[in-house]
């Protein structure tokens, strides 16, 4: 017999409600993944943290008398999405919704809620000591997913980023920093969703409760609104140096962050600032120029939007008395970010600039057809080379600023197409350097990719280009974090003539250990890169 489509309808729609009315830590299992996924569920609980109103877009709700089960979690994340509907925190309310996976994070999508009124009782909140070893810990934590928790006593290893997440470890670890590689299971991201908490690195922080969530790939605890923890800073102080005269020349690199102006570009998705938060960006970034960097006689940038921003970073007070001229050439990035400098008239003659953009016959991963009309590009945002003349001895210097392909999901595209253009690169300074042989060549930029990554290997072939990290002084170098795990993306690359002229290379931290402002606030913090700096004897 063949059934209606009301009746396929109807069959669907009871198999869909199959799960019926279930705990929430019969919803979340014993497993990394719930088995229900995919049903329609109901379940009741206390609801303990609303983040409606923050990026999260959803509550948590725990049952104090779920199972006595210590493998399975009685709590559940239940997402709002675009509904916004709350729940009154403390309340005993009730879900209607389809169980998924939510980022890794067992959850419900909501259909309904319904508010039981005032939960009596006193919800217990554990305490959480996460196990060093890898295996246990991951137990440890998906047993406890969206339950309210209390760690002991964290130090700050990562500070506070742009998306206002720091990152800790127990301090009983007595672990200062993690570096991409070495991470440690007992890792754990601290935010306040509905909020903001500027940590930096170093901080101590204790009195911390909240709920545990999985989110984006790493386990995180969640503040709600009004929980304020204690915190013990570091008294932590950003670097100053003072301005460099005469021997040696001071040659910088720094990606200045979304360096965007308050219009609308065509063509481009940008972002368009305030007005007044146009301002304290540039005067942010001009006051780390002036002393963390000491008005170094180069700057080469990446994620300017145009000459016009460079100029009105040459114009703030800080920078005014040393006259910086910009340069830079429009790129075709989708969002219109592209690399520049400013250089020191006083110190530097300005020989020559120009974007060099190189074509192949199949995409590779840029989507950007070639300017000339044959085949595609392989740089959305082109090198710049910028060539020019030490005023005090003649010596010519060539300069390539880079701001390579980002590390995004398409790891093997990104790769291959970030080799394409370290091999673009290093042979762009060969033929600078074959068609003048006295030409100093430097190649600066965010090359997205590791000391140990294929494209420094493509880099560094042949060995007429050395990479300066090695020298780096005060132990191991970072210029980025990156989920708590410090790490390398900032480069100077000299060719191999110049090698014994460097006096001092360094990155220069004055962002990454500082935490990032809540929007509309001030801060050390000026980009979530810190700038590396060169000190080059004059020839």
């Amino acid at each position: 017999m063949k059934l209606s489509p009301l009746l396929l309808g109807l069959v669907a729609l009871l198999g869909a409600s199959a799960a019926g009315a279930q705990t929430p830590c019969a919803i979340q299992g014993s497993g990394t993944s719930s088995t229900l996924q995919g049903s329609r569920a109901t379940t009741s609980g206390v609801a303990t943290a609303d983040f409606t109103n923050s990026a999260l877009q959803g509550f948590f709700l725990l049952d104090p008398a779920c199972d006595t089960d210590p493998a399975t979690s009685n709590a559940l994340f239940v997402s709002t999405g675009s509904r916004r509907a709350s729940a009154p925190v403390g309340h005993r309310v009730t879900v209607v919704g389809r169980v998924v996976e939510w980022f890794g994070m067992t959850a419900l999508e909501l259909e309904s809620v319904t508010d039981n009124g005032a939960f009596p009782g006193v919800l217990e909140v554990a305490s959480l000591d996460v196990p060093a070893d890898a295996a246990a810990a991951a137990a440890y934590l998906e047993a406890r997913e969206g339950m309210l928790v209390a760690p002991s006593r964290l130090r700050v290893v990562a500070a506070t980023n742009h998306y206002g997440e720091a990152w800790t470890l127990p301090e009983s670890a007595g672990i200062d920093r993690l570096f991409r590689g070495a991470d440690d299971p007992r890792k754990l991201g601290l935010a306040a969703p509905a909020g903001w908490l500027p940590l930096d690195h170093g901080d101590r922080v204790s009195g911390t409760s909240g709920v545990l969530a999985f989110t984006y790939g790493a386990w995180k605890l969640l503040l709600p609104a009004g929980r304020t923890p204690n915190v013990e800073k570091s008294g932590l102080q950003p670097p100053a140096r003072a301005t460099g005269t005469g021997d040696p020349l001071t040659i910088a690199f720094w990606n200045v962050e979304n360096l965007f102006d308050a219009a609308d570009d065509p063509g481009k998705e940008d972002t368009v600032v305030a007005p007044g938060d146009y301002a304290a960006g540039l005067a942010r970034r001009a006051r780390q120029v002036a002393s963390a960097l000491g008005l170094p006689d180069l700057l080469a940038v990446a994620e300017a939007e145009n000459l016009g921003v460079l100029q009105d970073l040459a114009n703030q007070a800080e920078l005014l008395a040393v006259g910086y001229r910009p340069v830079l050439v429009e790129g075709p990035d989708g969002r219109g970010i592209d690399v520049g400098a400013l250089y020191n008239p006083a110190r530097l003659e300005l020989r020559s600039f120009e974007a060099r953009q190189s074509c192949t016959g199949t995409d590779p991963g840029t989507g950007l057809a070639c300017p000339s009309g044959a085949g595609f590009a392989l740089f959305a945002r082109p090198p710049l080379v910028v060539q020019l003349t030490v005023i005090a001895t003649g010596e010519r210097l060539a300069l390539i600023v880079n701001h390579f392909k980002a590390q995004d999901a398409s790891t093997t595209t990104d790769e291959n197409l970030r080799a394409a253009q370290a091999e673009a690169v290093r042979l762009l300074a060969a033929e600078l350097k074959a068609a003048d042989p006295t030409l100093s060549v430097i190649v600066a930029g965010d090359l997205n990719d590791f000391e140990d990554s294929p494209t420094l290997a493509g880099l560094l072939a042949g060995g007429a280009l050395v990479d300066l990290t090695a020298r780096a002084a005060g132990g191991r170098a970072y210029t980025y974090a990156f989920d708590g795990l410090a790490q390398v993306l900032d480069y100077v690359l000299v060719d191999a003539a110049l090698q014994g002229r460097v006096e001092e290379f360094v990155p220069v931290h004055s962002n990454v250990d500082f935490g990032a402002p809540a929007p509309g606030t001030d801060a050390v913090r000026a980009s979530d890169h810190d700038a590396v700096l060169l000190r080059l004897r004059l020839r």
